[in-house]
């Protein structure tokens, strides 16, 4: 075979496999950006609500904080807190965040399944599924979850009155129980987000 042509195919390989190389760490920054961006988009996000659900229910169960709230205070915030956690699995799903994390679908499987389990801890035959989709929707502008303030606005509009009647009924006899349940799972939630937004946790759980 001629030099010629053996350089012009040795050129040729030399070039495609530096167009791959190029196009694979194209491929892995496009990928390593959109998960950066669904971390400080929802995960982080996420993480905060889950912890600050742990907190409500651990403050409800060992620290009597019952005691020290009105029971609207009690009820708004407590839904809030509910609300919240219900209104970012909407997102995660709508948004379809689960597909764009394309790496450890582990991680994923264990953060959608303990955010169902979360969601059915909810369950007392009385606080209904659709009850709870509807509550995730209520704390939800679009894309983007609403402020407390906000919240309590939306919780005295008549378009909201079954939702808030169904979750009102739920907080005023939840029992201990449950609410170890929903601790639990909410704890479990702030660990694997944790382990995917590198940002650390205040949180101690029950058993450390």
């Amino acid at each position: 075979m001629p030099e010629t042509l053996v350089s012009l195919i040795i050129g040729a390989l030399g070039g495609g496999v530096a167009t791959a190389i190029q196009y694979g760490f194209r491929r892995y920054a496009e990928t390593e950006q959109i998960r950066r961006e669904i971390v400080e988009t929802d995960l982080l996000q996420l993480q905060n609500c889950a912890e600050s659900l742990y907190y409500r229910a651990a403050n409800l169960r060992d620290w009597a904080g019952k005691a020290f709230m009105s029971d609207d205070y009690y009820v708004t915030t407590s839904a809030y807190a509910l609300g919240r956690v219900l209104a970012y699995e909407t997102l995660l799903v709508s948004k379809g965040d689960y597909a764009k994390l394309q790496r450890n679908k582990r991680l994923k499987h264990n953060i959608k399944s303990t955010l169902h389990e979360l969601n059915w801890a909810m369950d007392d035959e009385t606080f209904l599924y659709y009850h709870r989709l509807q509550l995730g929707e209520m704390l939800l502008d679009r894309e983007r979850v609403v402020t407390y303030t906000e919240f309590l606005q939306r919780w005295d509009e008549t378009r909201f009155a079954g939702v808030v009647m169904a979750v009102s009924g739920f907080l005023a006899h939840v029992s201990a129980p449950r609410l170890d349940t929903m601790r639990e799972n909410a704890g479990r939630l702030v660990s694997l987000l944790t382990a995917e937004t590198n940002v650390p946790s205040a949180m101690r759980l029950k058993n450390e």
